[in-house]
């Protein structure tokens, strides 16, 4: 099933902005031979994905467990980044199933900016790129719209929305 789900999601990235490909690989050491991560690996390393006539590349790391022939998705991490460095990440997005840590105070999905604020004030602890801005469960065909539509990454089709569509369609289905 992860594989399937692999060759689902590769479809949708390859008929939108990038002909690279995630792999699966199963996760060791935690017990179970249902974990699966997908994500894209050149060499043996995971690197993010080039994005169609652009500099700027997606990284996708999203951990499965198959559980009744369905996959469920135990963590992500989606990252927009401006080259291949991983230090170069302009968006980020997470989500963990279970908190992380037992002591973890923050939204299980949320997202990471890297910004500045304009007047930073004594209240803010933290860098902005250290804020965990809390977001519902973002689907990957969510961040590819968000990279088409609003940060003009060119898309391979002009069917972009209506595949992104049917993606999700078939996701929720």
């Amino acid at each position: 099933m992860a594989q399937s789900l692999a060759r689902h999601l590769n479809r949708v990235l390859n008929l939108t902005v990038s002909d690279a490909r995630l792999t699966v690989s199963p996760v060791t050491g935690d017990g179970h031979d249902d974990t699966f991560e997908l994500e894209r690996v050149v060499e043996g390393e995971d690197v993010p994905l080039e994005l169609y006539r652009s500099t700027a590349r997606l990284s996708v790391q999203q951990v499965v467990v198959v559980k009744d022939r369905r996959c469920k998705t135990k963590s992500y991490e989606y990252r927009f980044q401006a080259d291949e460095s991983r230090n170069s990440w302009l968006m980020r997005w997470d989500y963990s199933r279970e908190r992380p840590r037992p002591v973890y105070p923050y939204a299980l999905a949320h997202m990471h900016i890297r910004a500045t604020l304009p007047d930073e004030t004594p209240i803010d602890a933290h860098p902005v790129d250290h804020h965990h801005i809390p977001c519902p469960r973002t689907p990957l065909e969510q961040i590819i719209r968000y990279l088409i539509a609003d940060r003009g990454v060119n898309s391979k089709s002009k069917d972009w929305e209506a595949i992104l569509k049917k993606s999700e369609k078939t996701f929720h289905d």
